[in-house]
């Protein structure tokens, strides 16, 4: 079975006022995911999207205190300057740029995020969340992990 990871680490959150967080996320060469048409040592940029999905969900859901389950809802803007290579390490920042309940259960999140090879903006994006409980699964545990 293979397991992804988006999120290598997280290099900074902040939960204030203006909620961001930075993670760092290296795609390794002679991974399956780059045996397409592009090549083998070019990132797709459809990994690169799940990133900046990801970066922007984990904030979402510890902005929320480890209570919903943020789901990727909307892409409704989504911008790609420049190409990954594998072994390039990334940056994916991300900022909550607002929040609001549906009910007790449910919220919606949005976030605009950036993902950065070395000083070289690779893609920009603005993202919906739909927040969600899950019941019977304990998700605080996954809120208590710290940044490294």
């Amino acid at each position: 079975m293979m397991r992804y990871r988006f999120v290598d680490d997280v290099l900074s959150l902040d939960l204030g006022a203006r909620p961001c967080i930075e993670v760092a996320k290296t795609f390794a060469a002679g991974d399956d995911a780059f045996s397409g048409p592009l090549g083998a040592g070019r990132v797709p940029n459809s990994l690169v999207l799940e990133l900046l999905a990801m970066t922007g969900g984990h904030l979402a859901f510890r902005h929320g205190g480890g209570r919903r389950l943020p789901l990727l809802l909307k892409v409704p803007e989504c911008r790609f300057e420049a190409t990954v290579r594998a072994g390039d390490r990334l940056r994916a920042a991300a900022r909550l740029t607002g929040t609001s309940a549906i009910s007790d259960e449910a919220g919606m999140a949005e976030a605009e995020g950036e993902v950065f090879a070395g000083q070289a903006r690779v893609a920009t994006g603005r993202l919906l969340y739909l927040c969600v409980a899950v019941p019977g699964v304990d998700l605080a545990a996954f809120a208590e992990e710290r940044p490294r």
